[in-house]
């Protein structure tokens, strides 16, 4: 069974990084300023990479969760202010979940934006309600490997792999004004996790 648990790991952890809300964002940054926004999603890939690695290794050695951790180090009130932030970005990850789940409906049912938000919510309290966390796991992972039809689909399509490999590099566009101020909000909001 370790096997399998370790392969389910592994695809809920593919499913989980990226999500719909950030495709659609990265497509909008990308329709702008082309390839010159890969390299936040590089930098940020690495430094989500380097977080989770230490908060696994601070929970190991500690052998206690990281939010206890932090609130001994740092003490209750700023430990809970720690606590509140992660939770409303949690609420607001979520949002953002559902909002991409909803765009998504409504395009392939063409139906009513807000039907779609509220079946979308419908469908996720049920299946937090009936399934155990196992299986959620399994579900959304799994569901979530169906994102690598984007990738698929950028290699079809076939990029300029030159202006990609150029766009892993830091750069700033020759753009002014209110457009660097826009490319500077795409770049730091690109990976928005790390």
């Amino acid at each position: 069974m370790k096997p399998l648990q370790v392969f389910l790991g592994i695809l809920t952890a593919c499913g989980g990084f990226v999500d719909i809300g950030e495709l659609v964002f990265a497509a909008q940054g990308g329709s702008h300023f082309g390839y010159k926004l890969l390299w936040p999603v590089a930098v940020g890939a690495l430094g989500i990479i380097v977080y989770a690695e230490m908060c696994g290794r601070v929970a190991a050695v500690a052998k206690k969760p990281v939010f206890s951790s932090i609130r001994e180090t740092v003490g209750l009130g700023t430990g809970l202010v720690t606590l509140a932030a992660s939770q409303l970005l949690n609420i607001l990850t979520c949002a953002a979940e559902v909002g991409g789940v909803a765009i998504a409906l409504r395009l392939l049912l063409d139906a009513p934006y807000g039907a779609m938000v509220l079946a979308g919510i419908a469908v996720l309290i049920v299946c937090l309600w009936v399934l155990s966390f196992d299986w959620i796991e399994r579900l959304f992972g799994c569901g979530g490997l169906f994102m690598l039809v984007f990738l698929g689909a950028a290699v079809w399509l076939g990029p300029d792999w030159g202006e990609t490999g150029k766009g892993l590099l830091p750069q700033v566009p020759d753009v002014g004004g209110k457009d660097l101020i826009l490319y500077a909000y795409f770049a730091a909001s690109t990976r928005r996790e790390a």
